[in-house]
């Protein structure tokens, strides 16, 4: 086996620029991971199993692009990973959450893939927690496949928290079905280079993408992200939110976009950024794209980039706060309106310990 892999990963449907470099991204000389352990905390209504035999990791989902692309495919079967398969059964609602841990210790080489399957009209809950010490350093890859039949419904939270000289390698693929609904919630909290990767197709008719992404980028980080709503059933929706503070020499690239193929009558996408530039010295780049081949669709980008305003300095300075306190206050507060939306208080409080705030998760429930 290869102990090296080259990579192209996260790249945009349809090609930009290539002066600008955010068509792809290469990534050169990646260690190949070996296959990593997960701590799975299984609710009731939720069966699994392992993918067994010769098969490729992903044989049942295979037909389910990811954002990151085939290459990332291509390190996890260079790994010999093979994924963990978790199930819901029809008509099933399951109140308590999936819950995988990943723990990863200093010097880590590490790859893990998991697939979920909703069925129809079930509904269900799956959080990742990505975590090491604070100062770790290694590499981690894990992919999540999701497929989600008539009218399943399901949630992804993902938590980011990684040391600060982690390599981390994210990449989601799924598929809804007729009036299925996927709601994706991320904290990108951690970690030195985060290379980030989601696409949904939506592929029945009035099925749903809601994307709420957060993120603090700090030091010489790096946070490179492709979301990808593919729009094929008529009526569908895609809402794709990403907000998120970079400081100090900080890199993040954006790349969203929405894709309207042929027949997606009356459907509606939206994609929005939202970034606060704390230094000088950090670089923001932001792609967002709408690619249409149907005329009955309704697609809306926007993004909001820039510091803070004077004025509003001034009127908090003037409140006893120093500029410090205010950059932090208004750094929190983009990361805790997505906190918010995670339904498990364990999840929140770790969120919380790591930034520093220990103890607040509870005084806010009181």
């Amino acid at each position: 086996m290869e102990k090296e892999y080259n990579m192209t990963i996260n790249r945009l449907p349809a090609k930009t620029w290539n002066w600008l470099r955010m068509n792809e991204t290469q990534l050169e000389k990646i260690e190949v991971p070996t296959a990593g352990g997960v701590k799975v905390s299984l609710p009731e209504k939720i069966t699994t199993a392992e993918n067994e035999g010769s098969q490729p990791w992903n044989a049942d989902f295979a037909g389910i692009p990811s954002g990151m692309g085939e290459d990332m495919d291509g390190l996890l079967t260079a790994a010999g990973v093979k994924a963990q398969h978790y199930e819901a059964s029809e008509e099933t609602t399951e109140a308590q959450p999936l819950l995988l841990d990943y723990t990863y210790v200093q010097n880590s080489l590490q790859a893990g893939a998991v697939a979920v399957r909703a069925r129809k009209n079930s509904e269900i809950t799956v959080i990742q927690d990505f975590a090491s010490d604070r100062e770790a350093a290694g590499q981690a890859a894990v992919s999540t496949r999701l497929y989600l039949e008539e009218g399943a419904k399901l949630r992804l939270i993902q938590v980011q928290r990684l040391g600060s000289d982690f390599t981390f390698m994210n990449d989601i693929g799924a598929l809804c079905e007729e009036k299925a609904s996927l709601e994706v919630i991320q904290l990108i909290l951690g970690g030195k280079n985060t290379y980030l990767g989601c696409k949904t197709t939506l592929q029945g008719r009035e099925s749903s993408l809601n994307a709420d992404t957060a993120y603090i980028v700090g030091g010489d980080g790096r946070l490179d992200m492709n979301y990808v709503a593919v729009h094929e059933g008529k009526k569908t929706q895609s809402n794709m939110q990403a907000g998120g503070v970079l400081r100090d020499h900080a890199f993040k690239l954006y790349r969203g976009t929405i894709d309207f193929k042929w027949g997606a009558k009356g459907a509606v996408g939206n994609e929005k950024e939202d970034v606060l530039l704390l230094s000088n010295d950090v670089v923001n780049q932001t792609i967002p794209l709408i690619l249409c081949a149907e005329e009955d669709v309704e697609g809306n980008h926007g993004a909001t980039i820039g510091k803070l305003d004077d004025e509003l300095l001034f009127y908090l300075e003037s409140r006893s706060m120093n500029r410090e306190q205010i950059y932090e206050m208004m750094a929190m507060a983009k990361v805790d309106a997505v906190c918010r939306k995670i339904p498990d208080a364990a999840t929140r409080a770790k969120v919380q310990e790591f930034l520093g705030r220990a103890g607040e998760e509870e005084e806010a429930e009181e």
